[in-house]
């Protein structure tokens, strides 16, 4: 007697295994706030050298331009025999903006560079273009020159008339009788306001100032003394 064949069980899919509850990844609180604070320490720690590095730059960048405005005063007076004027003009839609205001100078009010007229830029590396003329100047450069120097031919006879002082932090003159400038030419710096003794403009006692970078001082300035205009204007075949 033959026995029944036995009957496979029926197939039934493989069941999945049991899924594991799956870890939720972040920070908490705790450690957010241990993240900002790492953050804002060194943002804090990087800001400093980097606003340094910054007006490190600018300052070089206004001492380059300053030794061009240099230069350019001297070519002027090799070509026309003097210095030019201060511009007083204040309104950036008049056609004499920028330009050397006519002889004789006018030292009434402080005068600034005539850029156009040299042909140079009009502000340090942290001035802005002025659009009315009720506008601050700031960054523009501002210029004194001695009048007996705006009038041709300079010849080696000629004498300072205005007496330009420069001297430093400690009122130490920086010229003598024998070097006085016959121009010069300073910026504000960073402050974009006039220091020390650049503070006090006088059309009869022009006292200027000139040193190292301090809390209360960061002017930059540049002079052309007497001695060196001559030697140039000799050099160049003008006397």
């Amino acid at each position: 007697m033959s026995l029944p064949a036995l009957s496979s069980p029926p197939t039934t899919p493989a069941q999945a295994p049991a899924s594991r509850p799956r870890r939720q990844h972040g920070f908490t609180l705790a450690e957010l706030a241990v993240v900002l604070v790492i953050l804002a320490l060194l943002s804090g720690s990087l800001l400093v050298p980097l606003g340094s590095r910054m007006e490190a730059r600018d300052r070089q960048l206004t001492l380059e331009r300053l030794r061009d405005i240099q230069q350019a005063l001297t070519g002027f007076a090799i070509i026309h025999g003097r210095l030019p004027c201060p511009s007083t003009e204040a309104d950036p839609s008049h056609p004499n903006y920028g330009v050397e205001d006519a002889l004789p100078c006018n030292h009434s009010v402080e005068g600034r560079l005539p850029w156009r007229t040299l042909a140079m830029s009009a502000t340090d590396a942290w001035g802005r273009e002025r659009v009315h003329a009720d506008e601050p100047w700031s960054g523009h450069w501002h210029y004194r020159v001695d009048r007996a120097f705006t009038q041709a031919p300079i010849t080696p006879a000629v004498a300072p008339a205005d007496n330009l002082q420069i001297r430093s932090h400690d009122d130490f003159h920086v010229t003598v009788s024998d070097s006085q400038a016959v121009a010069l030419v300073f910026s504000t710096g960073a402050n974009r306001s006039a220091d020390g003794l650049n503070a006090h403009y006088s059309a009869v006692q022009p006292k200027y100032q000139s040193g190292e970078v301090s809390a209360s001082f960061d002017d930059l300035l540049i002079w052309i003394g007497r001695p060196l205009l001559i030697a140039r204007l000799a050099q160049a075949g003008r006397l």
